[in-house]
């Protein structure tokens, strides 16, 4: 999986700060006094727009807004105003007036990528996935450098299943910046899902040399389990959980790698550990069934299942492993019922099993 799918974009790029022309008037031969000057309202907007930069570097973005409004008030056409309120506003999840002014700023220059950057970011948030392509796009055609613009077009077309499109952005991400670790990651999941195995573990180990985290982790560890290393795997997978204690998806994962070596009841330590860390983690009381079951606790497994379909419905593995754990209980008909419920879920495995029910 990548790194973090709900992905939260915090990368704002702010327009420098403008110096304002100097506006003293000094005194000649035979003046006793100076007059104040007023400024020229577009040396006024700058004054202001100086004041939002200082008031978004504070993170006092309320402030900053109020500062741009003012810089925009006195100069309607003052783009990089336009652009930094957009960014104070999306700072305050005012994503419907980050949008208005990040199009305002692309309106007032077509080539502005850092407003069409920050109309990405919100276009994702909002939903509007292939908006948010094409926002990014135009980033990329105004300024082909900028590695974020590259990476979070990638990070959308991955959601979208476009493994092949996300990891040729990555990898132009990782052009432009090569120590971009969450783009090594990212790539690495493209190969995963394109069962690349071998070259995800190579991306998985260069983003950790350059920033060791949990998630990359336990990606790692994914992916050499995929490719039959299981060993490898419950090693990557505890360097997870020793980088994040509570990562209850590592302990599942780890336990997955414990029970495809026949360590069941090892296994069965680490979904115990996943299920204290979130009792609401229905993937978990399923694998424990399938561990339960290779230990001839069938009852157990019976009521592991139920937790699962319990928090998810529509679980359909868990109806499927239910269905098993019934049939050795001397059910039969219970376990008819819930292969055929599998079945209709999608989990065409499960169609094998209904062939001897009425």
């Amino acid at each position: 999986m990548i790194k973090n799918i709900l992905t939260i974009f915090t990368a704002l790029v702010l327009a420098g700060t403008l110096s304002a022309q100097d506006t003293a008037h000094h005194a000649t031969g035979g003046n006793d006094t100076v007059k104040a000057t007023t400024l020229q309202p577009a040396q006024g907007a700058e004054v202001n727009y100086n004041s939002g930069i200082a008031d978004f570097g504070k993170g006092d973005f309320n402030a900053a807004v109020k500062d741009f409004d003012q810089a925009i008030t006195l100069k309607p056409d003052f783009e990089q105003a336009y652009l930094n309120r957009g960014n104070a506003k999306f700072k305050l999840k005012d994503y419907p007036g980050a949008s208005a002014d990040y199009t305002k700023a692309t309106t007032l220059n077509t080539t502005d990528d850092k407003a069409w950057y920050g109309l990405g970011m919100v276009q994702n948030i909002s939903g509007t996935k292939e908006q948010a392509i094409d926002a990014f796009s135009k980033a990329i055609l105004a300024n082909n450098k900028n590695a974020e613009s590259y990476f979070y077009r990638g990070e959308i077309k991955f959601q979208m299943k476009d493994y092949q499109g996300a990891m040729d952005d990555f990898s132009s991400a990782i052009a432009n910046k090569q120590d971009y670790a969450d783009a090594y990651n990212d790539r690495a999941s493209c190969k995963t899902e394109l069962k690349d195995y071998k070259g995800a573990i190579d991306d998985y180990n260069k983003s950790n040399a350059i920033s060791k985290n949990a998630y990359t982790y336990n990606n790692l560890g994914s992916a050499q389990r995929k490719s039959g290393n299981n060993d490898d795997a419950i090693a990557s997978y505890s360097l997870a959980i020793a980088l994040k204690a509570d990562y209850f998806e590592a302990y599942n994962n780890r336990g997955t790698s414990k029970f495809n070596k026949g360590d069941y009841d090892g296994a069965i330590v680490d979904f115990n550990k996943a299920i204290e860390l979130n009792a609401s983690y229905s993937i978990a009381f399923n694998n424990r069934a399938s561990a339960e079951y290779k230990l001839t606790k069938y009852q157990d497994a019976k009521n592991d299942c139920d937790k699962a379909i319990t928090l998810n419905p529509n679980y359909g593995y868990a109806y499927l492993n239910r269905g098993i754990a019934e049939e050795m209980l001397r059910n039969p008909s219970d376990a008819c019922t819930d292969w055929k419920k599998a079945v209709s879920l999608g989990v065409t495995a499960a169609a094998d099993y209904t062939q001897d029910c009425q």
